[in-house]
């Protein structure tokens, strides 16, 4: 009788989430924002603790299927000011990027090849700035541990789209909600390059969550990349209009 009761107590253990399903679950939570605009600062460290600090604002809209539109412009310093970077995801595929140079005048498109290189002499690659849709990785679920002190899932995601800059990321996901607190990236030489930490996760009114602080550490080289963002706002009223290659050009208001 205990052995049949035991079998019963085994079988009826709730099965833990595939790294797929998980991965499903984090992305839920950054959804549902309709449109987005928010302002930021990036900070640019180098191994001798030499800082550049730029100021940007970032602008997203929310698409069906994930085809996201968004548009980030560098306000200062004058040497930057009004070059922008604009995306149009593809969520199964490779998403379309153009790049404005305000200093010469011109629109660059970035093709494939390319997303592995450093957005802006930032530690962060344009593969990094176009958003880790769903169907670009698989999942296997390594494991759980606590990451300061934080119940965590441990995910492996590797890249299924072409001219990838990492041949996995490992990722901790919180247990209890699901949010992204490290992720570490393995380069082509399969040696560990970088470490992504986001820390001050806040719920908005759209029930949407958001990292509000992100540290982009390169292993490498010891440069560190900074980005915290402000007044950051949903719902504005955001056209799909106003993500276009002319737009780029212009610095929003």
């Amino acid at each position: 009788m205990k052995t049949i009761l035991a079998v019963v107590v085994v079988l009826n253990l709730p099965f833990a989430d595939t790294g797929r399903e998980i991965a499903e679950k984090a992305n839920a939570t950054q959804r549902g924002f309709v449109d987005e605009s928010v302002e930021s600062v990036m900070y640019l460290i180098n191994a001798r603790n030499d800082t550049v600090v730029r100021n940007l604002r970032n602008m997203t809209i929310e698409r069906p299927k994930q085809e996201d539109y968004s548009l980030i412009q560098f306000l200062n310093p004058p040497d930057v000011r009004g070059t922008g970077l604009l995306t149009h995801q593809n969520p199964a595929g490779d998403d379309k990027q153009w790049l404005y140079l305000s200093e010469l005048r011109r629109v660059k498109t970035i093709s494939s090849r390319n997303k592995s290189g450093a957005f802006m002499g930032s530690e962060f690659a344009y593969e990094d700035i176009t958003g880790n849709t769903l169907d670009k990785f698989t999942y296997k679920l390594l494991g759980e541990e606590e990451y300061k002190g934080t119940p965590c899932y441990i995910v492996e995601r590797i890249p299924t789209y072409k001219n990838s800059g990492y041949v996995r990321i490992k990722t901790w996901y919180e247990k209890e909600r699901y949010l992204v607190l490290r992720s570490e990236f393995t380069d082509r030489k399969n040696s560990l390059l970088k470490v992504l930490t986001l820390q001050e996760w806040t719920q908005y009114e759209t029930g949407t969550y958001r990292a509000n602080l992100m540290r982009m550490q390169n292993l490498q080289t010891g440069k560190i990349s900074l980005i915290k963002f402000n007044n950051r706002k949903m719902k504005v009223g955001l056209k799909e209009g106003q993500f276009t290659k002319r737009n780029l050009q212009r610095l929003l208001k």
